[in-house]
Parts: C-alpha cells; structure tokens; sequence
C-alpha cells in the first residue's frame, strides 16, 4: 500500500467533502488523515490517503474530475517515522503584519521544525481591536531548552503572550 499526500483547493459548497470522501472510497482508497478548512469562501484542504498502487491511477483520474477542485497528488516516499516528541506553542497578541513571518523566523532560527500551524484573528469587543492567534504542534532539537524558546519569542514584542506545553490544548 502507498500514501499519497491530496492537497486540494476551490470553490466551496455543501456537500464537498462528501463527494471527495465518495470518490476516495470508491476508488479503493482509506482516507487516513486530514485537515480541511473554509477560508474566505474557498474550499482548501490537505488529505493522506492510502491506496495499493495499482489504484494510483485510477484515483488520480476521479479525484481530477470533481468539478471546480485543483487537486494536486504527492506520493509519500518516507518510510516508517521515528517517534518523536512533540510540543504545542500557542502565540497571541495584537494584531498585526508580520506576526507569522517573525514567529517562524525566531523558530527556524532555532533549528525548530513546525509540524502544524493554525491561526485566527478574532475581534476583541472589549479591547476595540483584533488579537491574532496561532497554535504550533513543533518538533524540537533535543539540546534546546523550552526556556530558550520562550524567552526568544517573549522578546519579538511586548504584547506577545507564549505558552508552549507537551499536549495539546483543545
């Protein structure tokens, strides 16, 4: 059995996630694992399907047919992962250009591999402006203390608040 990584990305509209569920499904295809989201009413998302290799073909063909989706399909050549550990970082503060671009540079820098990253912008009623979020599931060098970390990000700006901890907050 082979798995592919599916990124996929169009017009959104009900029943979406179904047909490419269907499609999956009846192409001999086990839908593993995914990550889908609405975003300024665009259907985009990311799914790990496993599929014996004759049905490669096959499924790539289906899943190009659903009207309105760019799909595009990677075969996962990784073998088996170490396990690892893992830690959650979550980064809040005001608003602005240029949070996720310094974020990640402080944490590249550190030799830090994001794993995952989700971000949201809400409006603050009782502040009168948004505050910006972001949760990272990382992957750390096993010499770098959490502490580095914090300190590091604490020092991008004063109205950053980090938490980094070893599960994740739901």
């Amino acid at each position: 059995m082979k798995h592919l990584i599916i990124t996929v990305i169009g017009k959104d509209r009900p029943g979406l996630v179904e047909v490419l569920s269907d499609t999956v499904y009846q192409n001999h295809g086990n839908w593993l694992a995914s990550s889908l989201s609405k975003l300024a009413g665009q259907f985009a998302g990311i799914l790990q399907v496993e599929v014996a290799s004759q049905y490669i073909p096959v499924l790539g063909q289906a899943l190009s047919h659903i009207d309105e989706l760019q799909i595009h399909i990677v075969e996962d050549e990784s073998k088996s992962a170490p396990s690892i550990a893992l830690h959650y970082l979550t980064v809040t503060g005001n608003d602005r250009p240029g949070i996720v671009k310094e974020v990640t540079r402080q944490l590249n820098q550190l030799g830090i591999n994001i794993n995952k990253l989700k971000t949201d912008t809400q409006s603050a009623p009782n502040w009168g402006y948004p505050i910006f979020t972001a949760h990272f599931q990382l992957e750390l060098p096993s010499e770098l203390n959490l502490g580095v970390i914090q300190e590091e990000l604490e020092k991008l700006a004063d109205d950053l608040t980090v938490d980094i901890h070893d599960s994740p907050i739901a």
